[in-house]
């Protein structure tokens, strides 16, 4: 099992709403990515890959302002797909990873991931 933190919400500019610019989409991807990356090293992950696993994304929110979830769910793909590259998981496909998504309180903004060994059935 591997837990991350990661201090900010995922980036606006995955949004399906967003009007970003192609270049301003990408640098945010390539923040967000390198920084799951960089989270999962500093925990000193060896491997193997979780295969099949479970996936729990839960936003902090210290605000109580309404959110729509489907949206989020499509601003943490950057997230997932630096679990792939990290070797955390096999890919974020919906063969390999079973996802729950949810809101919890925080002081601050907040992202956490858990990944964890799903049974296989």
């Amino acid at each position: 099992m591997i837990s991350i933190t990661i201090g900010s919400l995922p980036p606006a500019e995955y949004s399906p709403n967003s009007r970003a610019h192609w270049a301003k989409k990408r640098k945010a991807r390539i923040l967000a990515y390198d920084e799951v990356i960089v989270l999962v090293n500093e925990q000193g992950w060896h491997g193997p890959a979780i295969d099949p696993a479970y996936v729990t994304v839960s936003w902090g929110v210290n605000d109580k302002r309404r959110r729509d979830t489907d949206n989020f769910v499509a601003r943490t793909k950057p997230y997932m797909d630096g679990l792939v590259h990290a070797g955390v998981l096999v890919d974020d496909s919906r063969r390999n990873v079973i996802y729950q998504f949810q809101w919890h309180e925080a002081k601050q903004k907040e992202t956490i991931i858990t990944v964890r060994p799903c049974p296989i059935e």
